[in-house]
């Protein structure tokens, strides 16, 4: 089977790609980073609002070329992805810094085709400017922009290319699955670090989805929780793997390392806005309620409830499984310190939900 000619002419399709700028504004609107329709000329003909924020307020969209925008050239310069891509016709994927906006981009160019027709590319960027956070949005870019090129070629014709973009919903299962997938790679790389910590995010998730299901919270803010839970220990990405695995006790100045965790997390976390609702879960589920806790020393109704439930959740799986420097305290130490610390350390209506979930496995077990 021969190879299909695509031919570089917006003229067959009998319109502009500027035309379609209002349809596509909706799908650019959804993604979490800069993304932004070029046509055959090198003009922006709609720009999502992440890239007005890399790039700064662009006056007018529609009447700037690309180069001029990102590469502050007067021409097309070498090496540019955009160009590759209408030169070659092909997806290109690259990584570059550029000197004009003093940014390290990760750079996915897809082109456009209408009709046999290649009119335009749909081109995103994720900014990697800061080496701590270049692992985790490496992932996070790669795995949406690999879903959406797939989805793109499946397509056939302008018609289903059209239908996927009004059909929003759709797109949003979409990228809702493959970001629990996402989340769930996070988690992965976290358990890797130490064989102590393997399956202590998923426990905490499920322990704490139970509790807020108990506790007959709000149906998005259970997947919230559910998904705080998972997350709830990703700073430690950040932490040694000395002190996570070290079989003795820890020092003050040790200790005072790992109490850096939450905030470490809400850290790595903070640019991805699926994620914004949770990050204080992460960032205050060592919060104590007298006041004892960290990293804020946040006190009673000053500690979101979300953060509360992963707290007891987070000590439970603690206190029943096995660490490097002792052996799981068990069950019924467990819930001899969930109770005596009801109202000091933990949230009391936490607690008895928690309690009644346990009561009840604990009668199925017998029975």
């Amino acid at each position: 089977m021969g190879k299909t000619v695509i031919k570089k002419n917006t003229g067959c399709i009998g319109r502009s790609l500027a035309e379609y700028t209002d349809r596509w504004k909706h799908l650019l609107e959804s993604f979490p980073f800069p993304v932004c329709i070029v046509d055959m000329d090198y003009n922006i003909v709609s720009a999502n609002k992440e890239v007005h924020t890399l790039c700064g307020t662009i006056p007018d969209e529609n009447n700037i070329k690309y180069y001029q925008l990102f590469h502050n050239s007067d021409r097309p310069v070498e090496n540019c992805p955009i160009l590759r891509c209408i030169e070659s016709g092909e997806r290109v994927e690259t990584r570059r810094y550029e000197p004009h906006l003093g940014k390290e981009l990760i750079i996915k160019t897809t082109p456009i085709i209408e009709d046999g027709c290649f009119i335009g590319v749909m081109h995103s960027s994720i900014d990697i400017t800061q080496e701590s956070n270049r692992e985790l949005i490496d992932v996070y870019s790669s795995a949406i922009s690999e879903m959406k090129s797939r989805e793109l070629r499946a397509k056939n014709g302008k018609d289903a290319f059209f239908n996927m973009l009004e059909d929003i919903n759709e797109s949003y299962e979409d990228l809702e699955d493959l970001f629990l997938k996402l989340v769930l790679v996070m988690v992965n790389a976290l358990d890797a670090k130490s064989p102590w910590t393997k399956g202590h995010s998923e426990r905490v998730s499920m322990y704490a989805e139970a509790i807020a299901l108990e506790m007959n919270i709000d149906q998005d803010d259970i997947k919230d929780i559910k998904l705080a839970g998972l997350l709830h220990d990703i700073g430690k990405i950040g932490t040694s793997d000395y002190l996570l695995d070290k079989p003795g006790a820890l020092t003050k100045d040790e200790f005072i390392q790992i109490k850096k965790h939450p905030a470490q997390g809400a850290h790595i976390l903070k640019d991805i806005k699926q994620l914004r609702d949770i990050i204080p879960y992460i960032e205050y589920h060592h919060e104590k309620i007298d006041g004892s806790g960290y990293p804020s020393n946040l006190k009673g109704d000053k500690i979101p409830l979300g953060a509360k439930i992963l707290h007891v959740a987070d000590s439970f799986d603690s206190m029943t499984s096995d660490r490097p420097y002792r052996p799981a305290p068990g069950l019924d130490f467990a819930l001899d310190e969930l109770t005596t610390y009801k109202g000091t350390q933990f949230d009391p209506d936490v607690v008895e939900a928690f309690m009644k979930i346990l009561s009840r496995s604990q009668k199925s077990q017998i029975g």
